[in-house]
């Protein structure tokens, strides 16, 4: 099986683990698709290149998913921040250090 063609079906499971949710799995799959890209030679068949064109494509429905919880991800922190500033409304004042007296005087 021509490497393209597995890189193209590596980036098939990537997709569905995101489409499941599963974006750590989908990332754990970089790796091995880096390897065979870099063993590959330059694609001569037709197959290979239109391996190459839906991979492209998988790839960017891809970046879609990462970019969903890209901002998933900071707009919760954003709330949490938020929700860590209300808080701190309720908290009692802090005292005051005690003032040192000079009892020597």
């Amino acid at each position: 099986m021509s490497p393209y063609v597995r890189i193209r079906n590596i980036a098939r499971e990537q997709l569905s683990a995101a489409a499941r949710g599963d974006l750590d799995q989908a990332v754990e799959l970089l790796d091995e698709r880096a390897a065979l890209l870099a063993a590959a030679e330059p694609a001569a068949k037709a197959d290979e290149e239109e391996a190459i064109r839906e991979t492209l494509r998988l790839d960017r429905e891809l970046a879609g998913f990462i970019r969903e919880r890209t901002r998933r991800i900071r707009a919760e922190a954003v709330a949490t921040q938020q929700r860590r500033t209300a808080i701190g409304g309720y908290r009692p004042p802090r005292r005051r250090a005690p003032v040192m007296i000079d009892a020597q005087r």
